[in-house]
C-alpha cells in the first residue's frame, strides 16, 4: 500500500513539474511573440511611404493590442522597465508622429505649388520686360516719351526681380532649416519632403534664373551706387545660404549625375554674379572719371585702382612745366574736388571698403598723394585755404563771444520796479 502511495506521489510530482515546464515555455513564447510583433510594427512605421500605409498601421496596432491584452499581467513583469500599457502607447505615439510627417508633405505640396505658380508668372513677366527694354534701347527714337517708358520698364523689372529673388531665397532658407542635421541622419519622410520642395518648386532652375536675371538686369540698365550696394548685399546673403545647403544637396543627389552637375553649375553662376557686380562697381567709378575727361589705366580691383591713380598723379607731376600751369591746376581740382570728394568718396568708397574691394590703407595712400600733388601744382593754395578757414573760425568765435556778453549783461541788468502811490 505504501508503495502504491509513493508511486502515485512520484507520478503527481512529475506531472506537476511537466505542467510547470510547459507553462513556463508558454509564457516565454508569448513574451517573445509580443516582442517580435512589436519590433515588426516599429519597423513598418519607420518604413511607411504614404499616409495610407500609416492609417493601415493604426488598425494593426489596435489588433495587436487586442491580441495580447489577456497577457497583460505577464507582459507587465517581462517587459520591465516598460509595461504593456507604455509599450502600446509608444507605438501609438510613433504612428501619430509619422502621420505628421506625411501631413507636412501634403501641406508642402500645396505651398510649393502656389509658389511655383507665382515664380512662373514672374519669370514670364521678366522675360517680357527684358525684351521690351532691349527694343527701346535699340530704338532710333530718343524722345522724352521713350525715355519715360524705358524708365518705367526698368523700374518694373527691378521690382519683379526683387520679388522673385525673395521667393526663391525663401525656399533656400527653408531648406537650410531642414538641414540642421546632416543628410545621412534624415529619415525617409524628411528626405521625401526635401525632394518634394526641390522638385515641385523647380528649385535649381529658379536659382539659375534668379542669378541670370540679375546679371541681365545689370547689362540693360545703369545702376547707382545704392543699387549696386543693395545687389551686393543680396548676393552675399543668398550665396551664403546656398554655400550652406549646396554641399548637402550634393550628398542627397549623389546618385543623380545631372543634378550634381547642375549644383556645380549654380556655384559657378554665383561666382559670375559676384564678378559682374564688382566689375559694375569699378566700371561706374571709371565712368565718373571719364565724364570729366580723366583717363585712368584700366582697373578691376583695389590694387589696380591704387596703382592707376598713383600713376596718373605721377604723370601729372612729371608734366608740370610741359602743360600750362592753369591746365595742371584744373586737372588737379577736377580730379580731387569734382570727382573724388564729390562722387567717388561719398558714393563708392563706402561700398568698396565694406566689401573688401579697397582697404583703408589704400584709400589713405591715395589721399596722401593728393597732398603731395597739391604742393607741386598749387603751393600757395593750402596756405591761403587754411588762412581763409582761420579767418572764418575767428569771426565765428568773436560772434559767439559777443552773444555771450550780451546775454550776460541782460541777466545782470537791474530790474526797475514802478510803485504807485495810493
Amino acid at each position: 500500500m505504501s508503495f502504491t502511495i509513493l508511486k502515485n506521489t512520484l507520478i503527481l510530482v512529475l506531472f506537476l513539474g511537466f505542467v510547470s515546464v510547459i507553462n513556463a515555455q508558454s509564457d516565454y513564447e508569448k513574451t517573445q511573440s509580443f516582442k517580435n510583433k512589436y519590433a515588426s510594427l516599429e519597423q513598418k512605421i519607420k518604413d511607411a511611404k504614404s499616409l495610407e500605409e500609416v492609417d493601415a498601421l493604426v488598425i494593426d496596432i489596435t489588433s495587436f493590442k487586442t491580441d495580447f491584452i489577456a497577457n497583460k499581467p505577464l507582459l507587465d513583469k517581462t517587459l520591465y522597465p516598460d509595461n504593456f500599457t507604455s509599450a502600446i502607447e509608444k507605438l501609438e505615439n510613433a504612428v501619430e508622429l509619422r502621420k505628421g510627417d506625411f501631413t507636412q508633405i501634403v501641406d508642402l505640396q500645396t505651398e510649393v505649388g502656389t509658389l511655383k505658380t507665382a515664380l512662373t508668372e514672374l519669370n514670364d513677366q521678366n522675360t517680357s520686360l527684358l525684351g521690351q527694354i532691349k527694343d527701346l534701347q535699340f530704338s532710333q527714337k530718343k524722345d522724352q516719351s521713350t525715355i519715360n517708358s524705358l524708365n518705367r520698364l526698368v523700374a518694373s523689372l527691378k521690382a519683379n526681380i526683387k520679388e522673385r529673388d525673395e521667393l526663391v531665397k525663401g525656399i533656400v532658407d527653408s531648406l537650410l532649416q531642414e538641414f540642421t542635421t546632416s543628410p545621412s541622419s534624415l529619415n525617409e519622410a524628411e528626405k521625401t519632403a526635401i525632394f518634394k520642395k526641390v522638385e515641385t518648386g523647380n528649385l535649381f532652375y529658379n536659382v539659375e534664373r534668379t542669378i541670370g536675371d540679375n546679371i541681365q538686369f545689370m547689362k540693360v540698365t545703369t545702376l547707382t551706387a545704392d543699387d549696386l550696394s543693395d545687389m551686393k548685399e543680396q548676393y552675399k546673403e543668398f550665396s551664403k545660404t546656398w554655400r550652406q545647403i549646396g554641399p548637402k544637396l550634393s550628398q542627397i543627389y549623389l546618385d543623380q549625375a545631372n543634378r550634381a552637375r547642375q549644383i556645380a553649375g549654380i556655384d559657378d553662376l554665383f561666382r559670375q554674379w559676384n564678378f559682374r557686380i564688382n566689375n559694375e562697381i569699378w566700371s561706374s567709378i571709371n565712368q565718373a572719371f571719364r565724364e570729366k575727361n580723366i583717363t585712368l589705366m584700366n582697373f578691376k580691383n583695389g590694387d589696380d585702382f591704387t596703382e592707376s591713380v598713383t600713376t596718373f598723379i605721377d604723370d601729372e607731376v612729371k608734366n608740370l612745366g610741359v602743360k600750362r600751369a592753369e591746365e595742371s591746376k584744373e586737372t588737379f581740382y577736377t580730379f580731387t574736388d569734382s570727382v573724388w570728394f564729390q562722387q567717388v568718396k561719398p558714393n563708392w568708397v563706402p561700398i568698396l571698403l565694406e566689401n573688401n574691394l579697397l582697404s583703408e590703407a589704400q584709400k589713405d595712400s591715395i589721399e596722401s598723394r593728393f597732398v603731395q600733388w597739391k604742393e607741386k601744382v598749387d603751393p600757395g593754395g593750402f596756405t591761403s585755404y587754411w588762412l581763409y578757414i582761420a579767418v572764418v573760425l575767428a569771426v565765428i568765435i568773436l560772434a559767439l563771444i559777443a552773444i555771450m556778453v550780451i546775454r550776460r549783461n541782460k541777466k545782470t541788468e537791474p530790474k526797475i520796479v514802478s510803485q504807485e502811490n495810493d
